[in-house]
């Protein structure tokens, strides 16, 4: 049977999209469908909780002031994570591919220095200690299936919302004792702008 390239394009461009919205819904499922627990700031000492911030911080003046597009740190996790930038899904592919979508997203140069800045795995850091301070127990795990997420919106008076959330299935160590816990999730919520200093929160959840 003769079938005619153009169609053969047509068809993979659409199971491309169609793979795009099942894995958007997908992570959208479980980031939304699970309880979870937000850290009081009386959770965080202060000298945590301030140096995050200014640590982040420090690296968006540096990156401001310098000739260097983006932050060495922004999408080092494509082959593992998904982007969500005002509604516009950029799947992991390879991190050319997924900055060259970014920056068509987010044209202006100012907010993409400021994204890139906070937008990689160690804004979840703080989010981590808080769930490891809550449940030591999940150190006789091993992490498996780590999944990073992060949604960005741009809102008003210049601010920029990001969620960066990651979903991880656990594995016992020792294979023999009973496992109460099979995934996990941590979440640094995070409101930027290039003006003020961020206000931050931290959340997790353990099933």
């Amino acid at each position: 049977m003769e079938v005619r390239e153009g169609a053969l394009k047509v068809n993979q461009k659409f199971k491309d999209r169609m793979n795009r919205t099942i894995e958007k819904s997908h992570y959208k499922y479980f980031t939304d469908n699970n309880v979870w627990t937000v850290s009081d700031r009386l959770d965080v000492s202060p000298e945590n909780f301030f140096s995050t911030i200014a640590h982040f911080q420090k690296i968006y003046e540096k990156l401001k002031s310098s000739s260097q597009e983006l932050n060495k740190d922004f999408m080092t996790d494509f082959n593992s994570s998904l982007f969500v930038v005002d509604g516009n899904l950029i799947y992991s592919t390879n991190k050319e591919d997924m900055i060259e979508k970014f920056k068509k997203i987010v044209p202006n140069v100012t907010d993409q220095k400021l994204i890139s800045a906070y937008a990689h795995p160690k804004i979840l850091s703080q989010s981590y200690f808080q769930l490891l301070s809550k449940h030591p127990e999940l150190n006789e795990y091993q992490i498996i299936n780590s999944r990073n997420v992060y949604t960005i919106t741009h809102i008003d008076n210049n601010q920029i919302k990001l969620v960066a959330t990651n979903l991880s299935n656990l594995r016992a160590k020792d294979e023999n004792s009973v496992q109460p816990y099979y995934s996990f999730g941590i979440r640094t919520s995070i409101i930027i702008s290039s003006k003020n200093a961020p206000a931050m929160k931290f959340s997790h959840f353990v099933r």
